[in-house]
């Protein structure tokens, strides 16, 4: 783990109450040859050593898992020192033969609850921020969904450019089905560039008034120039096809400006209702 991030110059950043939940559910999983409150004991002088107490065996297994549980929350309250000493508990216990949970699943809960570390090539790095990901409501297609939630699991890591194709994918059949469910007229198989224009012409919601109109919609144009490099991006520079692909910050940054076209299209419908 890099020196900032073991020894943080500020106030250190909390993991996430679920992604705590997710690593004690999988370290209760884990399990092997060695006893089992041998392993328990492994991950509680990992985890006090980032909370700071001092490490006891426990009288017995019930209150060595409850010890442990205690000892980890209180780790959580540094995410990156939490994430390492998880790693390096593993490490502990694969070198006893125990069998353990790999990188992907350590990664794939820090994805799944947004929590903005990723481990990549055996060190621990800070992912790029992202903005929110747009708000999934019950007018949202199946389709439009499912590209989302997998767009929301890649973005910020070592998959962003896949997150590209996903958050394309989503943001394309949210802005066909808006045209479709308003009676807007669209060419065969429409562009999502041609059918956000076809929304800013026809539909009342996404017309710019009020304080200065002129300049929202100066805006508003550059926004559908983007969706168009979002295209040309998703075909030339995702996983959708063998294309060479993106750096994550590049990568992060394009799905990042997705999702707030379409949380502006998401709340220029809520204000138009």
């Amino acid at each position: 783990m890099a020196s900032e991030l073991r020894f943080p110059m500020g106030s250190t950043v909390s993991l996430s109450e679920q992604s705590l939940d997710d690593f004690l559910s999988l370290i209760r999983k884990v399990s092997g040859d060695m006893d089992r409150q041998r392993i328990i004991e492994v991950f509680k002088q990992h985890f006090c050593k980032v909370s700071g107490d001092n490490y006891n065996r426990s009288s017995s297994l019930s209150w060595a898992e409850s010890d442990m549980s205690s000892q980890a929350r209180r780790a959580a309250e540094d995410a990156p020192n939490f994430i390492a000493a998880v790693y390096e508990a593993f490490e502990a216990l694969q070198n006893s033969g125990v069998t353990v949970p790999t990188i992907q699943h350590i990664n794939q809960i820090l994805r799944n609850n947004q929590d903005n570390y990723q481990i990549v090539d055996y060190e621990l790095i800070v992912t790029t921020g992202s903005v929110a990901a747009p708000e999934v409501s019950e007018s949202v297609s199946n389709s439009v969904m499912r590209a989302l939630g997998d767009a929301k699991a890649l973005i910020g890591t070592v998959d962003s450019s896949s997150a590209i194709d996903r958050a394309h994918t989503a943001l394309h059949g949210y802005l066909v089905q808006l045209c479709t469910d308003n009676q807007i007229v669209l060419p065969d198989d429409p562009t999502a560039s041609k059918a956000f224009k076809l929304l800013r012409q026809y539909h009342p919601a996404l017309q710019a008034v009020g304080h200065r109109a002129d300049d929202v919609t100066r805006v508003l144009n550059s926004f559908a120039a983007s969706i168009d490099a979002f295209s040309t991006l998703r075909n030339k520079a995702s996983l959708a096809h063998v294309n060479e692909l993106l750096d994550v910050p590049e990568a992060t940054a394009i799905v990042n400006a997705m999702y707030t076209v379409f949380r502006y299209i998401q709340d220029c419908m809520r204000r138009g209702q």
